[in-house]
């Protein structure tokens, strides 16, 4: 996999740097506990479906501004807020310009009474339940263990997009929807659409790009309820789209069980995967490693099935503490499971436990700011941090792609 660009590491590194968002790219925070020697994409990347793909429209988009990337992070609480993954989107977004893409798929998390991430909000002044598949077994969810539902007859949807991109907002909205009836739909402009029974998608097109729009749903009821499984903020500019969806306490079980995930994963076109989940699998002094590789070995199937030929990546549960004391000594065989599971499916792994410093690393990181109380998850500033190291290690992969050592 040799991507054949003329002069690339001039073009990366040479440019004058107001062509470039970040001026130094692989100057992040340095701390002596992290192995920064170990923040990389392991595999040989030259023999793994996909990234010769990906780091090709990647260059397209730095050299012509012409492609469109899209990303899909799959995970738990790490990923629902959005502060790790949103620190990646803005690196990739802002690293070079004309890099700015869609927001992507959302999910209502404010309306099922959760955290929901700081960059978009979908209000309703509605009653909404929310179905958990962390909570409750045997249910029907989506793409993540998750659904929200209501029985109003007139739904109100206001959707706000957040941020300080001059090259951003949407002006094509996809619905992720089921309904047992036929429901209306009142476009921003004030036409009217009939949302067929069933379970699928809906694009609803505007007149121009936005980061604010309302839309109507009419005819839901107590027999017929409306549910919503996610929406797609989408645009038609070239740029990257990192689409994250987790989801709080979430393990590898409760994705790989969700009745209806594939269909869901259908409705995306990624060209890259991430999976970022075994925290919640093995936090439990009484879980079995051996039911983690089988749920975390089904998910990666289930995805491999819907995209054989899309790279992906795996990345290894963090360093932490059982009730913020107890060192889970369970990490680093869930870090040994994944990576067995990634040769099996042919996927790249980031090796998060070793980068941040492996077993008990998790006091320096306390000591220094970047976990939380819980010695769980981090801080914001730390997961700014694991958001500045996994793009720096992807950086790095494109860089050695583009042009590899003699």
């Amino acid at each position: 996999m040799t991507i054949r660009v003329a002069g690339f590491c001039i073009l990366l590194f040479l440019i004058p740097g107001y062509i470039f968002s970040q001026d130094y790219p692989y100057d992040i925070p340095q701390y002596d506990f992290i192995k920064y020697d170990e923040n990389k994409l392991e595999g040989d990347l030259s023999q793994l479906p996909g990234f010769d793909k990906f780091f090709k429209k990647w260059q397209e988009l730095i050299l012509n501004g012409d492609s469109k990337i899209e990303i899909l992070h799959l995970g738990d609480s790490h990923i629902q807020a959005d502060f790790f993954t949103g620190q990646i989107r803005k690196r990739m977004q802002q690293f070079f310009p004309g890099s700015e893409g869609a927001r992507g798929v959302i999910f209502p998390y404010n309306l099922a009474a959760t955290n929901n991430p700081g960059n978009y909000l979908i209000r309703s002044s509605n009653k909404w339940k929310v179905v958990n598949g962390v909570k409750q077994k045997n249910v029907h969810t989506g793409l993540i263990p998750a659904k929200v539902y209501s029985t109003d007859s007139v739904i109100d949807l206001g959707i706000n997009q957040y941020d300080t991109l001059p090259f951003s907002g949407f002006n094509e909205i996809e619905m992720w929807y089921a309904s047992k009836d036929t429901v209306i739909l009142e476009t921003p402009s004030g036409n009217y659409v009939d949302v067929l029974p069933g379970q699928g998608k809906l694009n609803i097109a505007l007149r121009h790009l936005v980061k604010e729009v309302e839309i109507k749903i009419l005819g839901a009821d107590s027999l017929h309820p409306f549910e919503m499984y996610g929406i797609g903020l989408k645009n038609e500019l070239p740029g990257i789209t990192y689409h994250a969806l987790g989801l709080n306490g979430a393990e590898a079980e409760d994705f790989a069980q969700c009745e209806n995930f594939k269909r869901f994963l259908n409705f995306t076109n990624p060209d890259l995967i991430v999976i970022s989940l075994g925290t919640n699998d093995i936090y439990d002094r009484y879980a079995k490693m051996s039911d983690f590789t089988l749920y975390y070995g089904s998910l990666i199937q289930q995805i491999r099935a819907v995209f054989p030929d899309k790279a992906l990546i795996l990345t290894t549960p963090g360093d932490h503490f059982i009730r913020g004391y107890l060192p889970n000594k369970k990490v680093k065989k869930a870090a040994t499971v994944i990576q067995d599971i990634a040769v099996k499916f042919q996927s790249a792994v980031w090796d998060f436990y070793a980068i941040m410093g492996g077993e008990g690393s998790m006091r320096m990181w306390d000591m220094y700011g970047l976990s939380a109380r819980d010695r769980v998850h981090l801080s914001k500033k730390g997961y700014h941090l694991q958001g500045d190291l996994f793009f720096n290690a992807l950086l790095h992969s494109f860089e050695h792609a583009a042009m590899p050592e003699k």
